[in-house]
């Protein structure tokens, strides 16, 4: 206990404790105070006690940079019990490298999430994009929920804020019946979400008319209601 030594040798102690703390902060490496006072002998000297690797030490300075050189610089030389057993820097024995953490999503679990996405999501983000570029991405924790045998529709349920429960609710409802009724989407709903507004084209005749600003375009013949 320092503070039973006397006025002096703790002043000198705090001020050596200074010094070390300005030379690490202008560059001095540690290893070269750890070189410098690792086995210096003067009392108080004896066994350790509270300490999982020093159990001995020759000074108070000895013990000092010893703990300092286990704890920064992984020095496990200057401890006389290496550290073993969990912790946060260990690294493992790499038993399930490679080994995949998630499975894999089946093919009536996707239609079903795609279709409860279509349901909750905006037509206009939604426009040309399904199902070209949509796709369902395993990880986060819809593959946490799967791996506990979770049902996809369920987990994306849980993921909408409360005030939306019974949208959701009967959303979900929805998309399993038609999910369950038919694998194929509607050519009424498809072509919604493909942005044609219904209505023929003067030219071709053709039902694919898309807005184009002010005007409608055809994508089949290219024609235009003549305003573009």
């Amino acid at each position: 206990d320092m503070h039973k030594e006397g006025a002096g040798f703790r002043a000198m102690m705090n001020n050596f404790a200074i010094a070390v703390s300005v030379g690490l902060q202008y560059g001095v490496p540690l290893e070269e105070f750890v070189d410098a006072f690792t086995f210096t002998k003067f009392e108080p000297a004896g066994m350790v006690q509270g300490n999982d690797s020093i159990k001995n030490a020759t000074s108070i300075l000895d013990y000092i940079f010893r703990e300092l050189a286990v704890s920064y610089l992984d020095r496990t030389d200057l401890a006389h019990v290496k550290p073993q057993g969990a912790s946060f820097d260990d690294l493992g024995r790499g038993e399930e490298e490679g080994v995949r953490n998630i499975t894999e999503m089946t093919d009536d679990a996707a239609n079903r999430s795609l279709e409860v996405l279509k349901q909750i999501s905006s037509t206009g983000y939604l426009r040309k994009r399904l199902p070209q570029e949509l796709v369902v991405l395993n990880g986060g924790q819809g593959a946490v929920a799967r791996a506990a045998g979770g049902d996809p529709v369920s987990t994306l349920q849980t993921l909408v804020p409360e005030t939306n429960t019974a949208t959701v609710t009967t959303t979900t409802s929805a998309a399993a019946v038609a999910a369950g009724s038919a694998t194929g989407m509607d050519a009424r709903v498809k072509a919604k979400m493909q942005g044609y507004e219904g209505d023929p084209c003067g030219d071709c005749g053709n039902y694919t008319l898309v807005r184009n600003g002010t005007c409608m375009k055809c994508n089949t013949c290219g024609a235009t209601s003549g305003c573009s």
